[in-house]
């Protein structure tokens, strides 16, 4: 299990990237890391977190478990939702375009979208009335995504 240290190196970005880097927040993620694995970027998406690593792009949920009789959720870490190796991506694009196709909304989808061999995957970076992913963040996840690999 690696802890928060493994993440002295990651860059933070999205709507995360001016959140203090909370030690017991990032040995969540860490819990999930192999012992020889990196992280390189971590950012918040819609509903959860991507994180690449060295070696894979993992997208965590936030898993919460109901007590009691009042059906409290309780916060019990995070959970790997999806999982890519990084080396069978071949291309990153970055969108942002209407939500949906209703005519008026002023709500926008900021898309995330990875080529693999077996088609399209799209990441939901965030949905609202403009995108939050600037060109510059989407340019260090792309070459995080995509860099050679040891």
């Amino acid at each position: 299990m690696r802890e928060a240290d493994a993440f002295e190196r990651t860059a933070i970005l999205g709507l995360g990237r001016g959140a203090k880097r909370d030690p017991y927040r990032l040995s969540l993620f860490g819990q999930h890391l192999g012992d020889e694995e990196w992280p390189l970027v971590l950012l918040a998406v819609q509903g959860g977190t991507l994180l690449v690593t060295d070696r894979r792009i993992l997208e965590f949920r936030a898993h919460l478990e109901v007590h009691g009789a009042w059906n409290v959720k309780e916060f019990q870490g995070y959970v790997i939702q999806r999982e890519m190796e990084r080396k069978s991506v071949s291309d990153v694009t970055h969108t942002v375009g209407p939500a949906d196709a209703s005519s008026g909304s002023r709500v926008v989808a900021d898309t995330l979208i990875l080529t693999t061999a077996e088609g399209r995957a799209e990441i939901l970076v965030s949905r609202g009335p403009e995108a939050t992913l600037s060109h510059r963040e989407f340019l260090a996840v792309r070459d995080a995504i995509l860099a050679p690999q040891a």
